[in-house]
């Protein structure tokens, strides 16, 4: 080459190495030449175009930064060589919350009944460890992993079924916020189960005794029920006839001489629990409930004692009864039983069998 000519320029062979190429909002990234730089060589950082910084190193922070990314440019310029170029890019990543899925087993439950809550979440974005899943519920209680229907609010039970849906979240916060999810749990209230009304127990002017009529009610048509819902209740409203011996509690007697024949346990009388009988009295008002005579004349019917018996044509026999009610498990007692007592408080033990 001759000597007055100028000596070609060197290339450099430059890269640029980020370090981590992905961070968070708020975070750092260390970005340095990934290239041999020849001595003196000037060095030139440009984020976006826009020039920064002659340190060797360049630390790229987030703060304040929208998520994106960055171009981090590279400019190096010494003497015998050509400048030199290079380009990375390093993204800054938003925060996104947890996220997830909320299964509740059963979907569907009874009032008073139980549900598991079973949650799944992932990590977010840029949020670090999860914590503990917390649920809520409207209505209901909520303990630990388990969802209880109790005091979710119906309308009074009627005879139709009622539902109601409740959502139920499901909560879990990372370091810089939280995520949810949803499901539904469908809470039913049954329909009112209503009494049956057996025949009426029918009693002799100023009587308290049962007759075999009446017994034929309570120890067979009753005990029937009895036997096939062990865990209902029986109500017993007596009532006597205008001129009788009102003073005398004549018409509670006859309830209790009732429940008497269903509960004594011996001779005759069966023993269904006395504290599943519920007994009251009306006096000689009409409480509104339909007479369910029980005659039981002619060649088929037990003897009666004398003037035990109860005829057909005695117009004034729906005023000297006892309303038989049985009350399936889970029914309602009908409105004449309200404010009935349980015969055990009433001593109806003391009464033995009646005879």
């Amino acid at each position: 080459m001759p000597i007055e000519q100028e000596c070609p320029k060197q290339n450099i062979t430059l890269g640029v190495l980020a370090t981590p190429s992905q961070i968070c909002q708020g975070a750092t990234a260390s970005v340095t030449p990934n290239a041999s730089l020849p001595e003196g060589a000037v060095i030139q950082w440009m984020i976006n175009g826009e020039t920064t910084s002659q340190a060797q190193l360049l630390e790229f922070g987030s703060t304040g930064r929208n998520p994106g990314t960055y171009r981090i440019g590279l400019k190096v310029t010494a003497e015998g060589y050509n400048d030199a170029l290079a380009e990375t890019a390093i993204t800054v990543l938003g925060y996104v919350p947890p996220s997830g899925t909320l299964r509740v087993s059963p979907s569907e439950i009874w009032l008073g009944e139980k549900a598991t809550l079973s949650a799944s979440f992932m990590p977010g974005q840029c949020g670090g460890a999860l914590g503990r899943v917390t649920f809520s519920a409207p209505e209901g209680s909520v303990s630990g992993d388990q969802f209880e229907a109790i005091a979710v609010q119906f309308a009074p039970p009627g005879t139709s079924e009622q539902q109601k849906t409740i959502t139920i979240t499901a909560k879990v916060s990372d370091e810089k916020g939280s995520g949810s999810a949803q499901a539904n749990v469908v809470v039913k209230q049954r329909a009112l189960i209503s009494a049956r009304q057996l025949p009426d127990v029918l009693f002799a002017k100023n009587s308290d005794r049962v007759n075999n009529c009446g017994k034929r009610v309570l120890l067979e048509e009753l005990r029937t029920l009895e036997n096939n819902d062990p865990a209902g209740k029986v109500v017993l409203v007596g009532h006597i006839a205008e001129g009788e011996q009102a003073s005398k509690d004549l018409d509670l007697k006859r309830a209790l001489n009732a429940a008497a024949v269903i509960s004594a346990g011996r001779e005759a009388c069966t023993a269904f629990p006395t504290s599943q009988i519920f007994v009251t009295a009306a006096g000689a008002a009409d409480n509104g409930v339909r007479f369910q005579p029980n005659f039981c004349g002619g060649s088929t019917a037990a003897a009666e004692k004398p003037g035990q018996a109860v005829a057909a044509n005695d117009d004034t026999a729906k005023y000297r009864r006892t309303e038989v009610w049985f009350v399936p498990n889970g029914g309602a007692v009908p409105a004449s039983g309200t404010g009935a007592q349980d015969a055990a408080t009433l001593g109806v033990n003391r009464l033995g069998c009646p005879r």
